[in-house]
């Protein structure tokens, strides 16, 4: 998510290489995003709340080198995901309902 104006929060997702025992609620692929080479879930279990300074930071030292964003449509795929996914925390569940539930 953008960071929460008020809080300063963001929600993050881990993004796993695909086994047999990965969350199957969406699964990404070659051309998805340039660091995806191979077939990858989106792990909604793992979603949680960190403050935006921290991706600031690692982005800062590069912990990652930028790479453009995922899609629009990739994104609202993802987010559609995390709002039926039966891993996703509650608190992240509720939080994200109402910022995107009906605008993805």
């Amino acid at each position: 998510t953008d960071p929460d104006p008020k809080t300063g929060l963001v929600v993050v997702v881990m993004l796993v290489t695909e086994r047999d025992h990965t969350e199957k609620t969406v699964t990404l692929g070659d051309g998805d995003h340039p660091f995806i080479r191979h077939p990858t879930n989106v792990n909604f279990g793992s979603a949680v709340f960190l403050p935006s300074v921290k991706l600031d930071l690692a982005l800062a030292n590069g912990a990652a080198k930028l790479q453009p964003d995922f899609s629009k449509a990739v994104l609202s795929t993802i987010r559609a995901g995390l709002l039926v996914s039966s891993y996703a925390p509650h608190d992240v569940l509720n939080y994200c309902k109402g910022l995107f539930g009906n605008t993805q």
